[in-house]
């Protein structure tokens, strides 16, 4: 008999699976989930013949290799979604997982009246910030920063998520502790001290493969006619991503389960500036790096299926949801060529925080426009 695994995604959302998905580990319940809201189980996808009639609210996706390869069959009961993955994809869990899983999630979670937006979050006692950016641009590194310099029993930071934040309409953010991806742009933000003598020789490996040029190769696979999720299930096979777990990367780290959003960043590459935005325009970008999040296959192939449901479309809901809990948030624009925004942000949360921060910004106090004006919708 197969073990199930069952995880329980603050009582909203609950997956059950017949193979473990690391990136839930911390949800993992030990009581059996009976009805979960989403199952995913080994076996081989139904594939229609062509004179079986279409059901509206079943879709597989297939590359080359069938079974031997990435092969799934999403089917939606009633409020339920049951997954079947190929036995090949099972063993790249964390393929399943973010090509998969997570999208379902994302659609299933707005059903559900939350938004699974991708940004990272930390929180200062109650006070959540939210910290979004392109894929790469340096967001693990620049959390990672920030709860390394907060480590004293004193100090309020506070670690919700890295890459993924649920939130609610009511403003509230509510962690989703993924293990984080250690690219290798984000090397220099890793104590190795933690990591075990094995992960410290294959980590240089693992991040250069999965890192930012890594990702760009992968897109441009995925724009060609070559079957990119078995190649990128195969190669996540051979070498897995260097994912660890926050409190493994910074020991004695604050943990919260959630806060009250009070301000968000968008930071970003480039010449020397610190901004208020205004919220429109911030939350398109935020919406914007939502989609980036999402870019590889077969999330194109299965969006709609997933986002248009009973001819509703989840996308307005899903944009409600963060207008309602961010659109009169203060919102600050920090681009930076020397990539210091961890030592930047914390300024606009107290002035102990910003005398806490041992780089030189060469910003006056005035220049950091720490209250910046919140624009009307």
């Amino acid at each position: 008999m197969k073990t199930i695994y069952s995880y329980n995604i603050h009582n909203i959302v609950t997956v059950a699976s017949d193979g473990e998905l690391p990136e839930l580990q911390p949800f993992l319940v030990k009581t059996e989930i009976v009805e979960p809201t989403i199952n995913v189980r080994t076996g081989q996808p139904h594939f229609p013949k062509k004179n079986e009639k279409k059901n509206e609210n079943y879709l597989a996706y297939r590359e080359i290799f069938g079974h031997m390869g990435f092969e799934v069959g999403i089917e939606m009961i009633g409020d339920q979604v049951d997954v079947v993955a190929s036995p090949a994809l099972h063993m790249s869990p964390h393929v399943l997982y973010t090509n998969v899983v997570e999208p379902i999630l994302r659609w299933t979670f707005v059903r559900k009246g939350y938004a699974l937006v991708h940004g990272a979050t930390i929180a200062f006692g109650n006070d959540a910030y939210m910290i979004t950016a392109r894929t790469d641009t340096g967001k693990t590194t620049t959390l990672l920063k920030i709860l390394a310099h907060q480590r004293r029993n004193h100090d309020q930071a506070a670690f919700l998520s890295d890459d993924m934040t649920i939130v609610s309409p009511d403003g509230t953010a509510y962690t989703y502790p993924k293990p984080l991806t250690i690219s290798y742009h984000t090397l220099r933000a890793v104590n190795t001290d933690t990591l075990t003598a094995s992960e410290r020789f294959s980590l240089p490996i693992q991040s250069r493969i999965h890192s930012k040029s890594g990702r760009k190769l992968a897109f441009l696979i995925s724009k060609t006619h070559l079957p990119a999720a078995t190649i990128n299930m195969i190669t996540q096979m051979l070498v897995p991503p260097p994912k660890y777990f926050v409190d493994k990367l910074v020991p004695k780290v604050k943990l919260t389960r959630k806060a009250s959003f009070v301000g968000m960043f968008i930071i970003e590459r480039g010449e020397e500036q610190i901004t208020p935005m205004e919220n429109g325009e911030a939350l398109k970008i935020l919406l914007q790096n939502c989609e980036d999040a999402y870019g590889f296959p077969p999330y194109e192939d299965i969006k709609e299926f997933l986002y248009i449901r009973d001819g509703v479309d989840l996308r307005e809901k899903e944009h409600e949801i963060i207008y309602s809990a961010l659109g009169n948030k203060p919102v600050s624009l920090i681009r930076s060529s020397s990539l210091d925004w961890w030592c930047q942000i914390p300024a606009f949360v107290s002035d102990e925080l910003a005398n806490d921060c041992s780089c030189d910004t060469g910003k006056s106090e005035s220049s950091r426009q720490r209250e910046p004006a919140i624009a009307s919708m």
